[in-house]
């Protein structure tokens, strides 16, 4: 057996893809691959550019992880996917994944090809590590019960809008609201019950939402609703909307069947909002207000609160 056919047969045994390109670009060669969860013999691109395989976008930025390499002398780590519509044509018997993760680990080699440098590219596939990192993601920022933002996630979503509108002047309206009667409820039927009738209006509320909504629970009861490009009229005909859908409706129990209402809250982002404090206080006065004055009613503070504040 030659020592080069000992290496190369090494080489390709290997689990993850080595490709090694030249500065420009171009593939000058590639070795294994052997647990790459694609079947798919990447030794085809031998010769071939970046451009020619690669959405250009994509070629581009690959290109500057190998010039960077390269001038700075550094090992670079980056982490990229390709999405469905990106990936190459897989053999018939491999099951097109929605996305393909890798860890790119790009190193410069000591070696030319013809007048042009060259780096070593590892292509580590992680797509199960990102799909389980971002499953807990997904499971550390929803409420358990009802599977809607839960109150940390909402808070980071309510602080991000209050940042696009100052840099962008994206304006938009938070909605509060609680579920009237609650303790009844919990205290009459049962604690079950009272998660039954929590999911049962969070499903009523969701279905009349857009989708560039976002809703959450900030604690027992009570939620928040964010409602992208919209002043205090449109969120307070979004808000009746909202209410008079879950009173038309009856949640079905194991016991009985009950009416769900709520009390609503709203106002929009104003000028002198820096944080979440002014906006939610000024929600949650609203919300107060629907519930001191017989429940099941929207209240909008910029109409019918800051007149008797002032």
């Amino acid at each position: 057996m030659s020592e080069s056919y000992r290496y190369y047969t090494i080489l390709d045994s290997l689990p993850d893809h080595i490709f090694i390109f030249s500065e420009s670009g171009r593939y000058v060669d590639v070795f294994g691959g052997a647990e790459n969860e694609t079947g798919f013999d990447c030794k085809d691109f031998i010769g071939r550019h970046l451009h020619d395989i690669l959405p250009g976008e994509m070629a581009d930025e690959f290109l500057g992880y190998i010039n960077r390499a390269l001038s700075e002398n550094t090992t670079q780590r980056v982490k990229y996917k390709f999405e469905e519509e990106q990936m190459i044509e897989l053999p018939a018997h491999v099951p097109k994944p929605m996305q393909i993760w890798f860890e790119g680990i790009i190193k410069p080699l000591p070696l030319l090809e013809g007048e042009e440098r060259t780096v070593i590219w590892t292509a580590k596939n992680i797509t199960q590590q990102q799909m389980l990192e971002q499953r807990l993601k997904i499971l550390s920022e929803m409420d358990t019960l009802t599977e809607v933002h839960n109150r940390r996630s909402f808070s980071s979503l309510l602080s991000q809008s209050i940042k696009e509108y100052g840099i962008h002047g994206v304006t938009f309206s938070l909605i509060l609201f609680d579920i009237d009667k609650f303790k009844w409820v919990n205290d009459t039927l049962g604690h079950p019950a009272g998660d039954d009738v929590i999911k049962y209006a969070v499903k009523v509320i969701q279905q009349e939402l857009h989708f560039t909504d976002v809703i959450g629970r900030l604690g027992g009861e009570e939620f928040g609703i964010i409602l992208r490009d919209s002043n205090h009229d449109k969120a307070f005909k979004v808000a009746e909307k909202l209410r008079i859908r879950l009173a038309e409706t009856m949640c079905e129990l194991e016991t009985c069947s009950v009416r769900v209402t709520i009390s609503l809250g709203v106002t929009q982002i104003m000028p002198n909002d820096s944080s979440m404090r002014h906006l939610i206080s000024r929600a949650d006065k609203a919300m107060y207000y629907s519930k001191m004055h017989g429940r099941n009613q929207t209240c909008c503070y910029e109409t019918q609160l800051q007149v008797r504040e002032a």
